[in-house]
């Protein structure tokens, strides 16, 4: 088990580093501060850019003391803008035999990564759940086929224009099967040997709420990935792992697009960045393959609302810098 008066431990092998803000199962007091240099990701580097710590604590204290207005028990505080707990929230933190359960949004997946992610997924997790966006390739037939899919949604009508309806979707399917730690998952992602041997140990215990992982842009293929600039995801740390708590406040911010994979509020919990790996795929194929998902970018987001233009302009550099692929620390 990891000693919660220890800020940096080991766990089979890869250095992990907690994140001090607050022992109270009451109240948090301290901004959400990494204790890297580099702020936390929530899964989306745009949104981390429009947000501060700060700004994303006080939207989640007014969603919430909006809802509850008039309750003066629900939510107790003082007049700081900081989000305090409300006393009603059940907080359940178990040292052993937590379930862990991976979430994934599909969408025409067939001949991509899915079946891989699936295989992957089914090594280290109890259960899945799956919230297909109305594919058109049969891709819930792929789903169907594995034991651990405890629940499949098929949408008929597709969300992906409205992304926080999609991921909202996907956590209440989730939330739905009794969860202790939910894996939020894209379907082209898949998870360091390290990182699947190290999960157990990262959530049986009660001190922290969500895992971040590293996340490394794989390009062109599986031995290199991106670095430069505009592409440096693996530089900070994604969390992606989080403890499921009945009763919390959860919410996505309504974006349509570039939604972060974890509702807002988890932010503000006290959590563990770590330094194992997990591969993100969605570049690695053709040249073909990524000219039509930067079609498919400048289609959906031609005047940069949701994201950077220059960003996506980036896709199609012709020389962008590579460095070798390591699995191990």
């Amino acid at each position: 088990m990891l000693d919660p008066k220890k800020r940096r431990q080991h766990v089979n092998g890869p250095i992990v580093h907690r994140d001090i803000r607050s022992e109270t199962t009451r109240t948090l007091t301290k901004a959400p501060q990494s204790p890297h240099a580099e702020p936390l990701e929530t899964g989306d580097s745009h949104l981390e850019n429009a947000l501060s710590p700060l700004d994303i604590r006080s939207e989640t204290h007014q969603r919430y003391s909006t809802e509850h207005s008039g309750n003066q028990d629900a939510v107790k505080h003082k007049d700081t803008g900081l989000f305090r707990e409300p006393f009603s929230v059940r907080r359940v933190r178990k040292s052993q035999d937590n379930k862990l359960t991976a979430m994934l949004q599909v969408r025409n997946e067939r001949g991509r990564y899915l079946e891989e992610v699936l295989d992957d997924l089914s090594e280290f997790v109890d259960e899945i759940v799956i919230v297909d966006d109305a594919s058109t390739d049969g891709t819930p037939d792929i789903c169907r086929a594995y034991p651990k899919v405890v629940r499949l949604e098929v949408l008929e009508k597709p969300l992906f224009a409205e992304e926080w309806r999609l991921r909202n979707a996907l956590w209440q399917a989730a939330a739905g099967t009794s969860p202790d730690w939910l894996l939020s998952v894209d379907a082209d992602e898949l998870y360091s040997a390290e990182a699947k041997k190290a999960i157990r140990a990262l959530i049986n215990q009660d001190h922290s709420d969500w895992i971040a992982f590293r996340f490394y842009d794989m390009w062109g293929g599986r031995t290199h990935y991106r670095e430069d600039d505009l592409w440096g995801l693996h530089r900070r740390h994604t969390a992606s792992l989080v403890r499921y708590m009945p009763g919390y406040p959860y919410f996505y911010p309504q974006q349509n697009h570039h939604v972060p994979r974890l509702p807002l509020p988890c932010t503000v919990l006290p959590g563990i960045s770590t330094e194992l790996k997990v591969q993100h795929l969605g570049w690695s194929g053709s040249l073909e393959d990524r000219v039509r998902k930067y079609l498919r970018y400048k289609r959906i987001d031609p005047h940069g609302e949701w994201g950077s233009l220059e960003h996506y302009e980036s896709i199609l550099d012709p020389e962008p810098r590579l460095i070798p692929w390591k699995e191990e620390q």
